[in-house]
């Protein structure tokens, strides 16, 4: 064997990024099943959108649900590229996310104030989770094969 297929590495997650899984886990099961339930936006500006753009926005936010899932999932299962994945998904989030909370906020066409604060809450809110995927290393653990008995 060569000095590299003797190492075995793994990662330990510390609390914070496994916190931030979970929560992602969460809102991303809770995000599928919100239009299943009926409780979708129903202000009359949206209402009085076509079939297509109102499948169009179900599909943005189901998408973007599902990749909350898929990273949440891969960050419990020690996948590296999922802290990854969950960074841009909780940037795209909050974008999108922004202007159909301002609009649920205000029921009907929101100022420009409730616009730029609902941004702000958002923003305030994936950071939270940003910070603790983004800052909160994994400990990467290293087992020597041999002594383990593999």
């Amino acid at each position: 064997m060569n000095d590299e297929s003797k190492n075995r590495k793994g990662i330990v997650l510390t609390r914070g990024i496994k916190i931030a899984a979970i929560y992602l886990v969460i809102a991303g099961g809770l995000g599928v099943l919100w239009p299943l339930t009926g409780l979708g936006p129903h202000h009359p500006e949206f209402q009085v959108k076509s079939f297509a753009f109102k499948i169009g926005s179900y599909t943005r936010d189901n998408f973007i649900y599902i990749l909350f899932l898929i990273s949440g999932i891969s960050i419990l299962c020690g996948k590296v590229w999922a802290r990854k994945m969950a960074l841009v998904i909780l940037v795209a989030s909050a974008i999108y996310s922004a202007n159909s909370f301002a609009w649920g906020f205000s029921n009907g066409p929101p100022s420009s104030t409730i616009r730029l604060i609902s941004f702000l809450i958002l923003g305030l809110w994936n950071g939270l989770w940003f910070y603790l995927v983004f800052r909160v290393k994994p400990i990467e653990i290293t087992e020597e094969i041999g002594q383990l008995g593999i």
